[in-house]
């Protein structure tokens, strides 16, 4: 299209001073670059819309004096001459009322904004009814066409200026905002990474306080293991295992005894006319008679097993062999003495070794194997938390360093150079 818009040669950005720049001192520093970059645009913008408004007049100017010419229409065809008619007129009125138009005046940067807006309203309708009629007016209104044209083009490109200082501030508002967000994502990434080494200081004193508990924990065990009382406490309780194991192998004898009347006292249980107490230990010899004679149970014993036995000879405990049950009873009997002395001699020497043995504290070392193993726990769970830590901590770190890069970019991309500190 004939009337297009120009463009001019950017000017160059003056190089900027590289220095060091405190992440809490940026906020004012674009503060401040907007300012003067705000104050910039408008003055550099008054004398481009004063141009601007020159450039309207002489546009209004050269349509006047094609209002006022003829084009020689009456020597063309009656249909051409409508169109031709038609197109001039449009051309005159849309240009002479937009040309016209006093633009706003430019006191403030917001100004600026307004004006801009006022003058690429007019520049739109201008450039459009003249792309509408670009044929006509290049035919019919020749000596008019180049003076529109480059009067035209000069607005324009005084126009594309003043929409470039605008964008260039717009460009730089985002790239404010985009670096605000970073240097908050800077801080809060600080603060995590604060947070993250205390944690780790605090487990590591942690740790510091188990591996000690743990050695020395260790020592008061090794020193209870190696001490004269723990060693008389082992041959005490190796004695003790020894005479349970004699225990064991009375009871077992005991059992076996018993077993051979098994079958007549089972039967008695169910015909017995024995009172609670006797009856209650009567099924308990049937399940475990070792656990049941003592010197105390000794009679109620013998007063069951003479019932028994007279319940036999009567007939009403029913067996096989009379007199094979009989004579099992009777020699139990006979030896029911011997076997609760045996009992209670080894019962005795239990009691007497246990007593002796109670003289060590074995709570105590309990105490300690239980705190010794609480503190390894303690150990492995803060060297596995520290570990954790410590892999976000590089994590995070590795972030941070990225977005630093990311702000000095941005920052240079603002001609803000420097080495950035917090």
């Amino acid at each position: 299209m004939v009337f297009g818009w120009g463009k001019k040669k950017q000017e160059e950005q003056e190089p900027a001073t590289s220095h060091t720049l405190r992440i809490d001192e940026l906020e004012p520093i674009l503060a401040s670059k907007k300012e003067e970059l705000r104050k910039k645009i408008t003055i550099q913008s008054k004398p481009l819309f004063s141009e601007i408004e020159r450039e309207l007049n002489h546009i209004y100017k050269i349509i006047d004096h094609l209002k006022n010419d003829d084009l020689k229409v009456d020597d063309i065809e009656k249909i051409l001459r409508v169109i031709v008619v038609r197109a001039k007129t449009e051309v005159i009125d849309v240009i002479s009322k937009e040309s016209k138009k006093s633009l706003p005046v430019v006191s403030t940067f917001e100004d600026v904004a307004k004006t801009a807006d006022a003058s690429s309203h007019t520049l739109k309708k201008i450039g459009d009814v003249l792309g509408k009629h670009s044929r006509v007016i290049h035919v019919f209104a020749k000596k008019y066409a180049q003076d529109l044209k480059d009067h035209l083009a000069l607005l324009t490109e005084n126009h594309t200026l003043i929409t470039k200082m605008l964008s260039d501030y717009s460009t730089l508002e985002s790239s404010s905002g985009v670096i605000k967000d970073t240097m908050l994502k800077i801080q809060h990434s600080t603060q995590e990474l604060m947070d993250i080494e205390h944690h780790i200081a605090q487990l590591r004193k942690s740790q510091e306080s188990a591996q000690n508990l743990c050695e020395s924990t260790q020592k008061q065990i090794i020193d209870t293991h190696t001490s004269s009382e723990y060693a008389q406490l082992l041959e005490l309780e190796n004695k003790i295992t020894q005479i349970k194991s004699q225990e064991e192998k009375l009871d077992g004898q005991i059992d076996d005894e018993f077993s051979k009347v098994s079958r007549p006292l089972g039967k008695y249980v169910y015909v017995t006319s024995l009172d609670k107490s006797l009856k209650s230990i009567l099924e308990r010899l049937l399940e475990r008679p070792s656990k049941v004679i003592t010197t105390e149970s000794k009679e109620s014993i013998i007063t069951i097993l003479e019932s028994c036995m007279k319940g036999i000879v009567s007939g009403t405990v029913s067996v096989k062999e009379t007199d094979k049950s009989v004579d099992h009873i009777t020699h139990l009997m006979s030896i029911l003495d011997n076997l609760i002395q045996q009992k209670r001699s080894i019962q005795s020497q239990i009691q007497e070794i246990e007593k002796q043995a109670s003289a060590f504290d074995r709570k105590k070392l309990e105490s300690l194997e239980k705190q010794l193993s609480k503190s390894k726990s303690d150990l492995a769970d803060a060297q596995a938390k520290i570990k954790n830590l410590q892999s976000e901590l590089e994590q995070k770190s590795s972030q941070r360093q990225k977005l630093f890069q990311d702000l000095k970019s941005s920052l240079e991309r603002l001609g803000i150079k420097g080495e950035l500190t917090q």
